[in-house]
């Protein structure tokens, strides 16, 4: 089984004007990454799985009960514990991520919603309107109840 141990080839992140660099948190390339990402992970599940058949195979194929009683140790403890955690970190990650793509587009919405009704406001003829209220209902044109157009 051959293994391809060079560096993924990966855009280089850029680093412009501002002291964190500039960063792109749409969601549609927030989501083009998560997917990126979890088609890595599975990836990455297979060749977990494959390990733990490899290992298996090779306890095996030593024949002696010594050799693969040490083999499945090393795959219980050691090799697929930490698979398990890095798959669990990476699973963690996507969830942490999505997590604050929602954030992200909940608090766009609701500044939206904001900057709306604060245009609205803005936009009264004088301090008495109500920028919110029906436009066809009467409007009070003079002090008493009667003035009432």
């Amino acid at each position: 089984m051959k293994f391809d141990m060079q560096a993924p080839s990966a855009p280089a992140l850029s680093i412009g004007n501002g002291g964190d660099g500039d960063f792109d948190v749409s969601p549609s390339v927030v989501g083009s990454i998560l997917t990126g990402v979890a088609a890595k992970a599975q990836t990455y599940n297979n060749l977990a799985r494959a390990l733990e058949v490899a290992t298996a195979g090779i306890g095996e194929a030593a024949n002696a009960w010594p050799i693969a009683e040490q083999m499945n140790g090393l795959n219980t403890y050691l090799l697929q514990r930490y698979m398990r955690i890095i798959g669990a970190r990476t699973v963690k990650n996507i969830t942490t991520v999505t997590d604050v793509v929602t954030i992200l587009i909940s608090a766009d919405q609701e500044m939206s919603d904001t900057a709306r009704s604060s245009a609205a406001q803005a936009a009264q003829t004088s301090i008495g309107d109500d920028p919110l209220a029906d436009p066809n209902a009467p409007v009070r044109v003079g002090p008493g109840p009667g003035a009432v157009q």
